[in-house]
Parts: C-alpha cells; structure tokens; sequence
C-alpha cells in the first residue's frame, strides 16, 4: 500500500489542501497524478511554477514555495464524495495544526467542498476569503479534477489571482 506523503516546508508563500488522495495518487505515492486533473498545468499556466512539473516532481514544490496537503490523508478514493463526511470533518484539527505549526502565508482549499468540510458552510464567493488559520490567509479555488470541468477559465484565472497575491505581497 502507498501513502501521498504531504510536501510541507515551514513557511511556504502556498499549501494547497485536496479533499483526498485518487487512486491513481495513492498507487504512484504523487499529488494530483491522474493524467486529467489540471493542477500542475494551472501552477505552469499562472506563472507559480516555471515550467510544467510531472506528479512524481510533486517533491520540488516547496522550493517554488509551494506544498500539497489534503484534508483525509489515508482513505484514497475514485471520487471524493466516496468518502464519508464525517471522516473529513473529523480531519479538520489536524489540517489546523498542521497550518499553525508550518504557516504558509496562504492555504488554498483546492474544491469548494474542502472549504465547506473544514468550516461547515460554503464561501460566498471563490478566491480570497475573509476567514484565516492562524496567520495563514485562506483562498477557494474549484477543484483542480478533470472532473470539475465546468470551472476551466474560471480556474486560470483564479490561478493567476493566487499568483499576483504572492508576488504582491
């Protein structure tokens, strides 16, 4: 059995935070490894990462001043709902303290249902929230799965949001 190891490092400009690993992350040990989901293609696109990365690259994120989290760390699945609520909203104190203790300045919530599994509702709008963890400030994207298809373009720009907060401050 593989396990997704996090890709942390203390004070990091970005955590990304995924609902769960797929099974396709779970088998390589790699974030993000299913051929359709756009995550690494919205980092290179944005300007976050100089060039495309390729999952099993997922390691030299930090020095990009990124690292991957998800909320369930040990439950892969083909599909996020597969996993019981219950299971992400009991994650929670441990995403918490895992943001206090490295502090990026901003966690990305990679789905809108991790920002609603982790603070019980649903963002008011996507990009930059009001709330924050620690001293982290805390941004919403739509999920980076092929599966979440619908939010193309609103992604890119997204994603290019979380670039210009980096670079701008």
């Amino acid at each position: 059995m593989m396990k997704v190891p996090d890709v942390l490092a203390k004070n990091l400009d970005i955590l990304f935070v995924g609902f769960n690993p797929s099974l396709i992350s779970w088998k390589t040990g790699h974030h993000y490894a299913n051929p359709v989901n756009n995550f690494y293609r919205l980092l290179y696109e944005s300007g976050l990462t100089p060039r495309l990365l390729k999952p099993e690259e997922d390691g030299m994120l930090p020095l990009y001043g990124i690292g991957l989290t998800n909320l369930v760390l040990d439950i892969p699945s083909a599909n996020e709902s597969e996993v019981p609520s219950a299971v992400y909203r009991a994650a929670r104190d441990e995403l918490t303290r895992k943001i206090k203790h490295y502090k990026p300045r901003l966690v990305v919530f990679n789905g809108i249902g991790v920002f609603v599994y982790y603070f019980g509702y649903r963002p008011k709008k996507l990009g930059l929230q009001p709330e924050r963890i620690g001293t982290s400030q805390v941004f919403v994207t739509p999920s980076s799965s092929g599966a979440a298809n619908a939010y193309v373009e609103e992604r890119k720009k997204l994603y290019k949001e979380i670039k210009s907060l980096i670079d701008g401050g």
